[in-house]
């Protein structure tokens, strides 16, 4: 807003609305915001303006000053100062003559709106609105019912923009440089809802409507905190079985569905829904899935139950651990050993060299990444301008060399072997005589030193790995990516790799202060994500899971395990170490990442409805051959009782669902189509609604 055409045009803009006269209200309570600031922008003067103001925003709506229009970003405030005891004036100023570097200023500071009083370069107008202020600039909103507006400077124009969204900011010009936290925007009873039920679609396999109150209660923190205690969901007790002998021992167990029970992975996904949909400890299970889904095992190789059922168990128990644990009993496990080849793999002998397949995934998949990270998770370039690689063929080998010896497990009642058979009771056992004792290359040019003992090279290679700088980034950003939206920002990256590095205590690796740093980061929290690269298509098993709990869903997990296939996901399944798809995936014919866009496809995309219409109007009787079996129901009573306004039962789902972010053209066709229903029908009013809700790309794609 730099040139006299735009000076001429704000003044206008003036004279005729009288800044700051007219707001929009919202509510009468005055719990409730009472104005809302909408955000213009011109496109020939690359410039933003807001206003509190109906009357003015009616003018540019309008076109009565031309070239401006809505960007979509809006945020709350007071109209009047006894809305709120703790609001403060906004001090509205004009550029005084075509020289001054910008047309618009807002401040709530009352000292920075004294001095720019003084300022000739500048002319007070009004008092634009009232709204409450943080402790210190840059710090946190008093408020719980509030969020910080971010104020930033574009240098090249010295104009400034206010915005309610991080990843907005942090996805602008280099120019543009964040002041920081300079106001607090009241939010509505609705928005703080929302912010919950994204809170829970983040943390949990979906929301209910009894943890949003509770969420509500506690407050985010108090949640985190409870599910930090929770105790662990176990695995069901899966008895061991022999491998590669379905036949002979299925032919003498009295269980008739010897073969589908214990050399399938059934039972364990039937077991992974149940507590999906109804166990408690939410947050655990989502990233020991999420962890699933890096350290990759898969029951394409290792199909007997009882051994994944002990490997996935490793996630649940320490998934608010630390990493360096995880990493090492994923190392020791026998289910990993035996996938990634580390499993009797003995030091060098004559012309056959260890097999370095899992030496290559812990680095490559498992910590740090082919290529040196800068601490947001960009790569690392070297003078030319080429990334630089975090490891070579010397390192793999060392690596290779460091696992040697380690064998399965002992079966009861066998004597001890060199090779042991292939078990998976417990974790690997160490043979000292098959391993290599010579000195081993790691990284950033450690050495382990000859001689040591076996398990001594193991400790010393696999904190070698979790010291390693890349492992935060890397790991963290993942860790965003199944929980929070799929193509983080660098500098959210930033934020948890540093949590990752150390806690504030010290430690490196503490997974509970990642999570917690995760989750309540200003890029995961707020109730309007306004970014259009912000968010993540929901993958199959977060999907059904989610759609289940909404509706107190009662099942044993047969059906929801059997469409994770149809769906692209089968659980458990991964087509290779690279997971079900590649966290490196970019939507078509741009460079935004999407993972999960991986395994949709058309047939995928049929079966999500597909999917939707079974669970909503078919009926999901027993599996005969399963003891035990009672189905898929779910509990339609909660919608069925909003039928009769099909608008109220529109915004339920819109709430309880999308969190708020229900288009409107989208709630107006919703409500026709249960206009079309019968009204005596309520049950067929209530599933049509929540069918329509699963099935539309707003609510698959979860912002």
């Amino acid at each position: 807003m730099r040139t006299r055409k735009i000076d001429r045009a704000v003044r206008v803009l003036k004279i005729v609305a009288g800044v700051g006269a007219a707001t929009c209200a919202l509510g009468a309570s005055a719990l409730e915001p009472t104005a809302s600031v909408v955000e213009y922008y011109n496109a020939t003067l690359n410039q933003f303006f807001i206003t509190a103001s109906s009357t003015e925003a009616a003018m540019l709506d309008q076109g009565t000053v031309s070239g401006w229009t809505r960007t979509g970003v809006t945020w709350n405030a007071w109209a009047n100062p006894g809305d709120d005891p703790n609001a403060v004036p906004v001090c509205r100023f004009s550029a005084t003559g075509t020289t001054s570097p910008s047309s618009r200023f807002y401040t709530a500071d009352a000292n920075e709106c004294a001095r720019t009083r003084q300022d000739p370069a500048w002319t007070f107008d009004a008092i634009a609105f009232y709204i409450e202020v943080p402790k210190s600039l840059n710090g946190p909103c008093a408020n719980p019912a509030a969020t910080p507006v971010y104020r930033s400077v574009d240098v090249s124009q010295a104009s400034h923009r206010f915005l309610i969204d991080l990843t907005m900011f942090e996805h602008m010009a280099p120019s543009s440089k964040l002041e920081g936290v300079v106001m607090c925007s009241p939010l509505s009873s609705s928005q703080l809802q929302a912010d919950v039920a994204r809170l829970l679609e983040q943390s949990t396999f979906g929301p209910t409507d009894a943890l949003v109150a509770h969420v509500r209660a506690v407050g985010v923190q108090g949640f985190l905190n409870e599910q930090f205690a929770a105790p662990v969901s176990p695995y069901p007790a899966i008895k061991y079985v022999p491998a590669g002998q379905q036949a002979t021992f299925c032919a003498t167990d009295p269980d008739p569905q010897c073969a589908r029970d214990y050399y399938t992975l059934f039972l364990l996904q039937n077991a992974f829904f149940q507590d999906a949909i109804a166990s408690n400890d939410q947050l655990r299970q989502r990233v020991a899935f999420a962890l699933s889904q890096i350290l990759v095992t898969s029951g394409l190789d290792v199909s007997l139950a009882y051994g994944m059922a002990t490997y996935q168990q490793i996630f649940r128990d320490n998934a608010f651990g630390n990493y360096e644990d995880i990493l090492t009993k994923v190392t020791l496990s026998s289910v990993m050993g035996d996938y990634l080849n580390m499993v009797n793999n003995d030091k060098p002998s004559g012309s056959v060299q260890p097999n370095e397949n899992y030496a290559r995934e812990l680095m490559q998949l498992f910590s740090i990444g082919v290529w040196e990270l800068n601490p947001d998770g960009t790569q690392m370039l070297d003078a030319g301008g080429a990334p630089i690689p975090t490891y070579y063929q010397d390192t793999i080998e060392g690596f290779a060399h460091a696992f040697t010896g380690w064998t399965y497990p002992v079966l009861p009642g066998v004597p001890a072997r060199r090779h042991n058979p292939k078990n998976f009771l417990g974790d690997m056992v160490p043979v000292d005589s098959n391993h290599d004792k010579n000195a081993k290359s790691l990284l950033s040019g450690a050495t382990l030193p000859a001689a040591q003992s076996i398990q001594s090279d193991l400790t010393g290679a696999v904190h070698n790995v979790f010291m390693h700088h890349n492992v935060g980034p890397f790991i963290g950003k993942q860790l965003i990516q199944k929980l929070v939206t799929s193509d983080p920002t660098p500098q959210y990256v930033r934020r948890v790799a540093a949590v990752f590095d150390n806690n504030s205590q010290g430690v490196r690796g503490d997974m509970k202060a990642v999570i917690n740093a995760i989750l309540t980061d200003p890029e995961a929290r707020g109730a309007i994500k306004l970014d259009p690269t912000y968010g993540k298509l929901r993958e199959p098993v977060l999907f059904m899971a989610a759609a289940a709990r909404a509706l107190d869903t009662q099942s044993d997990g047969v059906f929801f395990g059997q469409q994770s296939t149809a769906l692209g996901q089968r659980l458990f399944y991964p087509a290779s170490v690279f997971n079900y798809y590649p966290p490196t995936y970019e939507l078509p014919d741009t460079d935004i990442l999407g993972p999960e866009f991986a395994i949709q496809n058309s047939a995928t995309a049929i079966n999500r409805y597909n999917f939707a219409n079974t669970f909503s109007f078919g009926t999901i009787a027993p599996l005969a051959t399963l003891p035990g079996a009672i189905g898929t129901t779910p509990n339609w009573s909660a919608l069925s009782a909003l039928a009769g306004s099909p608008a109220a039962l529109a915004d339920k789902l819109n709430s309880s669902l999308m969190h708020g972010t229900m288009p409107a053209a989208m709630r107006s066709s919703i409500i026709n189509a249960v206009n079309a229903v019968s009204a005596n029908d309520p049950l067929t009013r209530a599933k049509t609604a929540f069918y329509l809700v699963v099935t539309s790309p707003q609510y698959q794609v979860e912002r």
